[in-house]
């Protein structure tokens, strides 16, 4: 039994880091991605936090309290130089978004409860946008606007859809905050991964034999030096 748990959790945490890595990829220069590459995070930002049941950030942390994981962001607000006699249905958030060391740090909760845009005239969520994305624009599944907000949201598309990836942009600055929030749990699974004894042993390099961590450092190695 402590095996099969071992073994669920040793996959966990690879997913977490490729997921991780995938999403630092996706996340550089929102502004250069088409909509379908901006559309994809809304997968990974899913699959890390809002999962129904145990989001992948939650089965990996549980066993790693001790790794902080902060989330800074800058709440959304109306640009000094707004024209407040224009009506808008939706507006997001951009590269402001992304703090810095000196950001209050937030915790998964409160990152997805935090405001990123106006939708008709109310607070929109983070949690709200990647909803949006992954369940009506195809990032996980194509359907139907069924949450709050996801019917307007859905409306703008035929303005955006073929001239600009506009508002979906602000995905990628969310993966930014994400990635930036979850590189120490990433190290630390690198740096001490979940083994099974009775299959990995500790090498003189450092790493596991026959364990993914083995694998993952060869590539990432492979990589650096193309």
């Amino acid at each position: 039994m402590a095996q099969d748990i071992g073994a669920q959790l040793m996959l966990a945490e690879w997913l977490f880091v490729e997921t991780v890595a995938d999403l630092r990829d996706r996340s550089h220069d929102p502004a250069s991605r088409s909509r379908y590459e901006l559309l994809g995070i809304a997968l990974l930002l899913r699959k890390l936090l809002t999962d129904r049941g145990e989001p992948l950030l939650a089965t990996v942390k549980r066993d790693r309290l001790d790794v902080p994981t902060q989330f800074r962001i800058r709440p959304w607000q109306v640009p000094a130089d707004a024209d407040d006699s224009l009506e808008y249905l939706v507006r997001l958030s951009g590269p402001d978004l992304v703090g810095d060391a000196e950001t209050v740090a937030l915790t998964a909760d409160q990152f997805l409860a935090a405001r990123v845009g106006l939708l008709e005239g109310r607070e929109l969520s983070t949690r709200q946008v990647i909803r949006y994305y992954a369940h009506v624009e195809g990032g996980v599944h194509f359907g139907d606007p069924r949450e709050d907000g996801q019917e307007a949201m859905s409306s703008m598309v035929p303005v955006l859809l073929g001239n600009t990836p506009g508002q979906i942009e602000i995905l990628g600055y969310l993966g930014q905050i994400v990635v930036d929030a979850l590189t120490p749990l990433r190290d630390s699974i690198l740096t001490s991964p979940t083994i099974v004894p009775a299959m990995h042993r500790l090498n003189s390099s450092g790493s596991y034999d026959h364990h993914w961590t083995a694998e993952y450092y060869a590539s990432s190695r492979e990589k650096a030096r193309e």
